[in-house]
């Protein structure tokens, strides 16, 4: 099931549903349902409004890593349930694509939600408080799902499957970030063709909610994004070991994979190697000529020492595994250029 809050800004009444939705959702534990919001005036990246915040911090919910995105970039079709703020945002819904049978406006009976935006904490609590009952009808109302599988490691993996698929950039129809750790436990499986649980899960791990901290919360500088990469990691670890763990695994299994999700593996850690060559060989295969055709500023030396960096962090089996992927002319000289001195 796949569901979109739909408001005006996308600051305040479709992020807060969208995470009371989720709690709510947990709680039943539907764990492969899908809730995004969107708003048809908003801006895109801008953070969820103050009140909002504070709204869903006494509720125990972080709404620090939303940001706000215009509903004109999605497929409206591709949602099971559209839930409009107000009747106005349903209209507009419906008039971009929105099935009629699919769409409802929220607290319908009492006229939808009102916008608390540039209001009091106690507005937004209001409207919180609505927004609760919503969520609860929303989720009682749903189809019933399949149970859960008994495997704690497979239950594991549909946690971290619903947990890609919220990821707001898409190609495809598709999650990038599901699309990546698809790529990834692929590579990993070439690398290790028997892995551990840990480096298996380790794996689909990837990326996991890389978005919730974005890069410009911090300095555009080459400084600013090691502390960018390391808070993302930090809090990739801890987040893969809470799924983990909220699914059943034994925490030693669960500690272990968020260690190599968090990049804190020894340095001779055979597995955590194996995922960084699995990341290198994802860069080769499926995003250097992306990347090359972003940068056409770029001199050939630039690429050539980019090509040498990535070459470096590798073994020997991610180097033979390299050496067998196809590329286009340019870029394979580029790679061959780039290793002949390594």
């Amino acid at each position: 099931m796949r569901i979109l809050c739909l408001c005006s800004g996308n600051t305040c009444r479709s992020p807060m549903l969208m995470a009371l939705l989720r709690a709510e959702l947990a709680r039943a534990g539907r764990s492969g349902d899908v809730v995004e919001s969107a708003g048809t005036g908003a801006y895109d990246g801008d953070p969820a409004s103050e009140g909002a915040l504070r709204a869903m911090a006494r509720r125990g919910l972080d709404l620090l890593g939303h940001r706000s995105r215009n509903v004109a970039g999605l497929d409206l079709a591709r949602f099971d349930r559209v839930l409009a703020m107000t009747s106005s945002h349903a209209a507009y819904a419906r008039g971009h694509g929105a099935p009629a049978e699919r769409l409802a406006v929220a607290n319908a009976e009492g006229g939808g939600i009102p916008d608390p935006f540039g209001g009091a904490d106690a507005d937004y609590e209001r409207c919180a408080a609505v927004l609760e009952t919503v969520a609860q009808q929303v989720v009682a109302e749903l189809p019933k799902t399949p149970a859960m599988p008994d495997d704690p490691l497979a239950r594991a993996r549909t946690a971290l499957d619903a947990a890609h698929a919220t990821d707001p950039d898409r190609t495809d129809g598709r999650a990038d970030e599901q699309i990546y750790a698809d790529r990834v436990e692929t590579w990993v499986r070439r690398l290790v063709p028997k892995p551990s649980a840990a480096l298996a899960l380790a794996a689909r791990c990837q990326h996991l909610e890389r978005w919730a901290i974005p890069r410009s919360e911090f300095p555009l500088d080459k400084a600013g994004y090691h502390r960018w990469r390391k808070a993302v990691q930090a809090r990739q670890g801890q987040r893969a070991t809470d799924l983990l763990i909220a699914a059943g695994c034994d925490h030693a299994l669960a500690s272990r994979v968020g260690l190599l999700v968090a990049k804190a593996a020894p340095k001779d850690d055979a597995e955590g190697q194996a995922l960084e060559d699995a990341a290198c060989l994802v860069f080769v295969a499926h995003e250097l000529a992306g990347f090359a055709s972003e940068h056409p500023d770029y001199t050939r030396d630039k690429f050539i020492d980019i090509i040498r960096k990535t070459w470096r962090k590798m073994s020997p089996a991610g180097h033979q595994l390299a050496l067998g992927i196809v590329l286009p002319d340019a870029l394979a000289e580029l790679v061959k250029a780039a290793v002949a001195d390594t």
